[in-house]
């Protein structure tokens, strides 16, 4: 008698503790999968949050491009404005020894210089529709068309590596430009004013796309997050249910 009951104990002990074990095991095992599914969950949101920062960054830095050109550009053309009405103050001055033309070509010399570096940017920029309203074909071709006049008159004007003109230096030169129509020149700084003003408008319309993109992509950013909050505490859930059924289920069994 005291020996089956002995051997009946040590059976219900051993019982009871294959039953710790396994229930032990099994939970386990479901902090381990739990972990690992979160770890999943969180690795692949961490990479899509990642790309969109990565946009993020693109745009800000773009931003600083756009923003140089929204302040290079106008004061280029207000440079313009301000040296013809300079000229216009001391045209009928004798204590200046200068011609509309050859004022007038110095003022031309710095916009296709200015334009071209803004045509280099306008170049990275992926947006065809933008540059077909701004007639970007045409301020490439019209700017050309600047730059090789320049450089035509230059050929003509004699060289000069010091800091001052002699005054023989500027009569030569004055003479040079005699044969030169002031019309052309002026044709040349009117077109190369216009294109500033293209390069200025196109920048701004730029300016609005990179902001509704950046304000896009930070909606995107804040949605995703609350995605992968929500989806790590869907799948605990989830298995915690599984989980809890299989524990029911052999407890039935058991019983």
């Amino acid at each position: 008698m005291i020996r089956t009951f002995l051997i009946k104990n040590l059976l219900s002990a051993d019982k009871k503790t294959k039953k710790r074990l396994k229930f032990f095991s099994e939970f386990g095992i479901f902090l381990v999968l739990a972990a690992l599914i979160s770890s999943g969950i969180s690795i692949y949101y961490e990479n899509e949050l990642n790309k969109k920062k990565n946009k993020i960054i693109k745009l800000e830095l773009e931003e600083f491009k756009i923003q140089e050109w929204l302040t290079d550009a106008p004061s280029r053309n207000l440079n313009n404005k301000i040296g013809k009405f300079n000229f216009d103050t001391i045209e009928n001055n004798n204590f200046f020894n200068i011609s509309k033309k050859r004022y007038y070509f110095f003022l031309l010399s710095w916009y296709p210089f200015t334009i071209k570096y803004a045509i280099g940017d306008i170049e990275l920029i992926k947006n065809d529709e933008l540059k077909v309203k701004y007639n970007f074909k045409d301020i490439k071709q019209t700017n050309q068309k600047a730059l090789d006049y320049i450089y035509e008159i230059y050929d003509k004007l004699p060289l000069n590596e010091d800091e001052y003109l002699t005054q023989g230096e500027i009569d030569e030169i004055e003479k040079i430009f005699i044969d030169i129509p002031l019309e052309d020149i002026v044709f040349h700084l009117d077109q190369s004013e216009y294109n500033t003003l293209q390069i200025n408008l196109f920048f701004q319309e730029y300016n609005s796309i990179v902001d509704q993109e950046k304000e896009i992509i930070t909606k995107q950013i804040i949605e995703m997050t609350n995605k992968s909050t929500n989806a790590i505490l869907y799948a605990f859930i989830f298995q915690l249910v599984i989980f809890s059924l299989v524990q029911v289920f052999e407890l039935r069994e058991i019983s």
